[in-house]
C-alpha cells in the first residue's frame, strides 16, 4: 500500500509541478503521468461508494444525486475559470496549480467536521 501512494505523489509532483509547465509537448507526457496516477490509486471512484454512506436512508438518493451533481457544475465553471487563466498566464501550469487553493481550503475546513468512527449510523 505505501508503495502505491508513493508512486501517486511522485507522480502528483511530477505531473503538476513539472510537465504542466512545458510551454510545448505537454499532454503526451502528461498522459502518461496521469496513467501512473491511476495506478497509484489518484482515482475517485470510491466517492460513490463512500459518499452515500454520510447520509441517512430516507435521502441518501437525493442528497447523493445533489451531492454530485453539484460538484459536476462547479467542475464545469471550473474548467471554464482555468481555460481563462491558460490565456491569461500562457501555460497550463499556474491555472492548475491555482486550483489547488480549492483543496487547500477543504483541507483546513476538515477539523470541523464530525467524527463518525465508532458511531452508529443512522438508519
Amino acid at each position: 500500500l505505501g508503495f502505491y501512494f508513493a508512486l501517486m505523489m511522485v507522480f502528483i509532483a511530477v505531473a503538476f509541478g513539472y510537465v504542466f509547465y512545458w510551454k510545448t509537448g505537454a499532454l503526451p507526457w502528461f498522459m502518461v503521468c496521469l496513467f501512473f496516477l491511476g495506478l497509484g490509486g489518484a482515482n475517485f471512484a470510491m466517492y460513490t461508494l463512500w459518499l452515500p454512506e454520510q447520509y441517512r436512508t430516507e435521502c441518501r438518493a437525493s442528497a447523493f444525486a445533489f451531492s454530485t451533481s453539484a460538484g459536476r457544475f462547479v467542475g464545469a465553471g471550473i474548467t471554464f475559470l482555468v481555460g481563462a487563466g491558460v490565456r491569461h498566464f500562457h501555460t497550463v501550469g499556474i491555472p492548475v496549480a491555482l486550483t489547488s487553493i480549492a483543496f487547500a481550503v477543504g483541507l483546513a475546513l476538515i477539523p470541523f467536521a464530525e467524527e463518525t468512527k465508532g458511531m452508529r449510523l443512522p438508519t
